[in-house]
């Protein structure tokens, strides 16, 4: 056969290859076969001389790319490179269905698709995320601008997060807030994977987000039980020891006091025996609402169990000041509770313990106002003692 048969030869072979070949010299088109030109919507000999620019948005040879038909239309390729002595030479597989399915699924998993292209910073999303009002009606917008609805205390760990991806060239999930156009935050959680272009630079990133809002709002409702009493909603024995060593150690660098207040209600048993335990329960809410009126923001109010509660009082100045409170708590807790009609009176017991003078440490603290509020029950109830008074 003469060479230019088998030039012939070679020319059909390369037609008839099921996947788009080209030859990439200098950012250009110099040859490609019939399957791309038809994958392409081109007629024989057209792509020869294109700027490869002009079928992508990026110049990247590998990995999955969107590329433009002669028509506008778009579809997907699985671009694969092999570099020879003066150009590269670049096979097109049609991925377009399996993207479909791909996004189909996506959908169906109530996720949201995106992709972030490195040149231009736009992003495109599958589909609008309605709960997001700077997207509504489109689907594309810019980095940047996305990172905007991103609520200002998760934005600079969300841009961080996502820069150091781009840069390092990982995957990243972060967890982030949003405004909606209601005003309410709603949260996504999102996975990025980087794409790599033939020089091992990310070129796009591709992920899913999705709305984890009802599951935050699970694990937060989990989180508030382990730390808060369920009946009243105070901080329970787990926070309040935390909160008193937190209390006791500022202290010491400030050298301050600290009081522990431990509060027993008088004569609760017969509510209980009387009316019932939901009846207990009522007005052992009541109680923590008034308690709740008679303490400082700073201050901690917590339920240490049955029907005693606890007061931290950071920063005391005198004794003069726990006097102040526990004043105020008898005052408060003085007035008749209604139960089922009928008019109860309690009262309370108190017992008030100071660091450093009675105590070093916050179990001290509390053992030593346990102390002293059985003596208050001693002296006949309804008033208040010191420890060691």
């Amino acid at each position: 056969m003469t060479d230019a048969g088998l030039l012939a030869e070679e020319e059909s072979l390369f037609d008839l290859l099921p996947v788009g070949v080209a030859l990439v010299e200098r950012g250009s088109i110099a040859r490609c076969n019939r399957t791309l030109e038809q994958m392409l919507g081109y007629m024989p000999g057209e792509l020869a001389g294109k700027p490869f620019a002009a079928l992508a948005d990026s110049d990247a040879l590998e990995g999955e790319v969107e590329l433009r038909r002669k028509d506008g239309s778009r579809l997907w390729c699985r671009l694969s490179s092999r570099a020879a002595q003066t150009c590269t030479l670049v096979a097109f597989a049609d991925v377009t269905e399996e993207i479909k399915k791909l996004r189909l699924a996506v959908d169906a998993a109530d996720l949201y698709y995106w992709e972030w292209d490195a040149a231009t910073d736009r992003m495109h999303w599958s589909r609008n995320p309605e709960v997001l009002p700077a997207l509504a009606g489109g689907t594309a917008q810019t980095w940047s601008e996305y990172a905007q609805m991103v609520h200002p205390d998760d934005r600079e760990r969300y841009l961080a997060t996502g820069r150091g991806a781009v840069a390092r060239g990982v995957p990243f999930d972060i967890e982030y807030r949003v405004a909606t156009a209601d005003g309410r935050l709603v949260w996504f959680g999102l996975r990025g994977v980087p794409m790599f272009d033939p020089a091992g630079k990310v070129y796009r990133m591709v992920g899913v987000s999705q709305d984890v809002t009802a599951r935050k709002r699970r694990e937060d409702a989990v989180r508030f039980l382990a730390y808060h009493d369920s009946l009243t909603g105070l901080p329970n024995r787990r926070l309040l020891d935390d909160r008193l060593k937190q209390a006791v150690h500022l202290a010491q660098r400030r050298d301050r006091k600290v009081a522990a207040m431990l509060i027993d209600l008088d004569n609760f048993k017969q509510v209980n025996d009387s009316f019932g335990h939901r009846a207990g329960d009522a007005v052992l809410k009541e109680v923590a609402q008034r308690l709740a009126a008679c303490v400082r923001r700073a201050d901690t109010l917590a339920r240490h169990g049955g029907d005693e509660f606890v007061v931290v009082i950071s920063e005391v100045n005198a004794e003069a000041d726990c006097q102040i409170v526990a004043d105020k708590i008898l005052h408060a807790l003085a007035a008749e509770f209604h139960v089922d009609g009928r008019a109860l009176a309690l009262g309370a017991s108190i017992g008030v313990s100071l660091y450093p003078t009675d105590a070093g440490d916050g179990d001290a603290l509390l053992r030593n106002a346990d102390a002293a509020m059985y003596r208050a029950k001693q002296l006949g109830r309804n008033q208040y003692r010191f420890y060691g008074r």
